[in-house]
C-alpha cells in the first residue's frame, strides 16, 4: 500500500523552521558595527524626518537694576549701591593706607525667605549664600558685616530684613570714581541630607541667578569721617 504524502498541515513548520534558521545565520554573518551604523542611519533619518537634532538654547540671565529685588537661594537680595571707600567704615576689610588700598564695598539689602535662620555665607566657591556676590575682575570671595556696625558672625532670621556691606580690599589703581562693574547674584537647590548629613539642609548647585551693572562710587575719607 503506498504512503500518503504528507499533509501540507505537517510541512508548513518544517518549512518555516527551515527558513528562520536561515534568517538567523545570515544575520549572525553580519557584522555587528554595520548593525550598529544601519541602526543609527534609521533613528538620523527619522530625526530629519521631524525636524531634525535642534539644541535647546539656554535661557538668558536675568539682568536687575540697582535697587531692584531679586530671590534666589531662598533670599531676597537688594543692592542698594557701590562705593569705593578710603576707609573700611562699617566693612569687614580693612584697607592698608601705606599702600593707599581702598576698600570696595557692596550695600545689599537681604531677606532670608526659608523657615529656618541661616548664616550669610555659604562653604565652598561659589557660595549658595550672600557671599556668592561676585564682582568681575575679583576672585576672592567678599567679607560681609552688618551695615549698622553689629559684630559677630552675621545670621540671617527668617522674614527679618537686614541691610549688609560685602567688602574687598582692592589696590589703587583697580577702580576709579565712575567706573562701571558687574556683579552676579547666585541661585542654588535646596535638598535635604541624607546619611551622614541627614536632616541637614543644603543649597548646592550654585549658578548665576541674575546680574546688576552700576557705577561706583567713590566716597572721600573726609566723608568717612563725617559719617
Amino acid at each position: 500500500m503506498n504512503a500518503a504524502p504528507p499533509s501540507p498541515a505537517v510541512e508548513r513548520p518544517v518549512q518555516e523552521r527551515t527558513l528562520l534558521t536561515r534568517v538567523r545565520r545570515m544575520a549572525s554573518l553580519i557584522p555587528t558595527p554595520w548593525l550598529i551604523t544601519a541602526g543609527g542611519a534609521v533613528l538620523l533619518a527619522a530625526t530629519a524626518a521631524f525636524g531634525g537634532l535642534q539644541t535647546v538654547p539656554p535661557k538668558p540671565v536675568p539682568v536687575v537694576s540697582v535697587g531692584e529685588q531679586y530671590s534666589g537661594s531662598d533670599l531676597e537680595m537688594t543692592v542698594q549701591g557701590v562705593e569705593l571707600r578710603a576707609k573700611g567704615g562699617n566693612a569687614a576689610s580693612f584697607p592698608d593706607k601705606e599702600k593707599h588700598e581702598k576698600v570696595l564695598a557692596v550695600i545689599v539689602d537681604v531677606v532670608n525667605t526659608f523657615d529656618k535662620p541661616r548664616l550669610a555665607s555659604g562653604s565652598g566657591t561659589p557660595s549658595p549664600a550672600v557671599d556668592g556676590i561676585h564682582v568681575d575682575g575679583i576672585d576672592e570671595k567678599p567679607l560681609i558685616a552688618y551695615a549698622d556696625g553689629s559684630s559677630g558672625s552675621v545670621w540671617l532670621q527668617p522674614d527679618v530684613p537686614v541691610r549688609l556691606v560685602l567688602s574687598w580690599v582692592v589696590g589703587p589703581d583697580e577702580l576709579h570714581d565712575g567706573d562701571e562693574v558687574r556683579l552676579t547674584l547666585p541661585d542654588s537647590t535646596h535638598s535635604v541630607g541624607t546619611n551622614v548629613q541627614r536632616g541637614v539642609d543644603i543649597w548646592d548647585e550654585v549658578v548665576v541667578g541674575a546680574t546688576v551693572t552700576t557705577t561706583v562710587q567713590e566716597i572721600p575719607a573726609s566723608e568717612e569721617d563725617a559719617s
